[in-house]
């Protein structure tokens, strides 16, 4: 996680962004979705980042009945086996795009590419195994060093926080495994 950069040309300065690969998508459109098709892109992308957060979520305290605790644990190794399963029957006829270094933040995406200014709409695939993409608003914005940034239009307040709590888990994530001690074979 990257916050308050000091750098004048970084475009995500001042906000939370964390730097990973992911299959993405730009899909440029005429015109910013508005009304009804806003609405229902904000309502998608906080199902989608709340669902992605419940799948992220610890297991249960040990004070809970051991019983209980292995029940859960059973039915969260079913439903990751449930999405590994319809991500790779939709994953067939749908095939991921290439997946690349991003850096994601609450204000936008950053990647390598070149593509021309306008309005869209970037996929972005979060999850190995889960075909369904966090879709947002944004306008691209060519940078001129072979790097574009689609910066976020019109996202309602649950959408950002949620986005926020996303970005911290992954932060979180990276520092855990970094403190991790390198096995040695």
């Amino acid at each position: 996680m990257q916050t308050d950069h000091s750098d004048a040309d970084d475009p995500l300065a001042g906000g939370l962004s964390h730097t990973q690969t992911l299959a993405l998508q730009w899909q440029p459109t005429p015109t910013p979705p508005d009304g009804a098709e806003l609405a229902e892109l904000n309502r998608r992308a906080v199902t989608l980042l709340a669902v992605l957060g419940s799948l992220e979520e610890p297991p249960p305290l040990p004070d809970a009945p051991p019983q209980l605790a292995l029940h859960l644990q059973r039915l969260d190794q079913k439903l990751d086996l449930l999405l590994d399963l319809v991500g790779c029957w939709l994953g067939r006829d749908r095939p991921l795009p290439p997946a690349q270094p991003v850096r994601l933040g609450v204000r936008g995406v950053l990647w390598q590419a070149e593509l021309p200014a306008g309005p869209g709409r970037v996929s972005l695939y979060l999850r190995a195994g889960l075909p369904a993409p966090l879709q947002l608003p944004a306008l691209l914005r060519p940078l001129g060093d072979g790097r574009v940034l689609a910066e976020f239009q019109h996202l309602e307040p649950p959408v950002v926080e949620a986005l926020e709590r996303y970005l911290f888990r992954c932060h979180r994530r990276a520092v855990a495994q970094a403190r991790r001690p390198a096995s040695h074979s």
